[in-house]
């Protein structure tokens, strides 16, 4: 009996018989080639759908200015009691922003933003939008499936530009401005939870997405990018 493993012997062609190639012969290089396109495309796919689409982005890039509202300065705090908002829609104009506002919450001790890059996230656990005290986080994506996210281009905000938050208080939309006072990046094995999701601070806003290197073996970005703003 033949072991499985080994090569089995091959009987010699009869004499004088012509010698027929067997009929596979000369398709097996174009199923190489084909099975070998299909797992490349495969790869593809599999990185352009990550939720950290795009080797390097520029828009990614680490960047620090301005100041942590409650953290290293004094925060500017208009807001009264009273004058909180349930979130529905985020505008940035200098940006080109304009999303959905969804309530989200944290899924095995991780804040997960709507996987739609066009819209963002609201994490429930945390303060309202124009509360007295607290950080009101809103997160998304920098970009999903090749589309790029609505916060992408947060970490280019300056201090003293505009964010609108709009939202429904006593049963009626309204809106509330809020004015950029800094940018921050952080490493992300290194966040600074505490600091970002104080609820211990005078009123502000937490803008949360991804930045810096990308890695391709995980498919994400390093770093995240906070913007944050306060009242104004």
């Amino acid at each position: 009996m033949t072991h499985a493993l080994e090569r089995p012997a091959t009987a010699e062609p009869a004499p004088g018989a012509r010698h027929r190639a067997p009929a596979y012969s000369g398709w097996l290089p174009f199923w190489c080639v084909l099975i070998a396109i299909v797992l490349i495309g495969a790869a593809a796919i599999t990185w352009v759908l990550s939720p950290s689409w795009g080797r390097h982005n520029p828009i990614a890039d680490a960047r620090d200015v301005g100041s942590v509202p409650g953290a290293s300065v004094p925060a500017p705090h208009h807001a009264k009691p009273g004058l909180d908002l349930a979130p529905n829609r985020l505008v940035i104009a200098k940006l080109g922003a304009d999303a959905p506002i969804l309530g989200i919450d944290t899924e095995n001790g991780a804040l997960e933003p709507p996987i739609n890059p066009r819209e963002v996230g609201w994490w429930r656990g945390g303060a309202k939008p124009g509360a007295a005290t607290g950080t009101a986080v809103i997160t998304g994506h920098i970009n999903y499936a090749g589309v790029e996210g609505v916060m992408a281009r947060i970490g280019t905000l300056n201090p003293g530009d505009t964010v609108w938050v709009y939202g429904r208080r006593d049963g009626k939309q309204t809106r509330m401005k809020f004015a950029i006072t800094g940018v921050r990046t952080y490493v992300k094995k290194r966040l600074p939870y505490a600091q970002i999701f104080n609820q211990h601070v005078a009123g502000r806003l937490a803008l949360i997405t991804c930045g810096g290197p990308f890695d391709a073996t995980t498919g994400n970005y390093l770093d995240n990018i906070v913007a944050y703003a306060v009242p104004a």
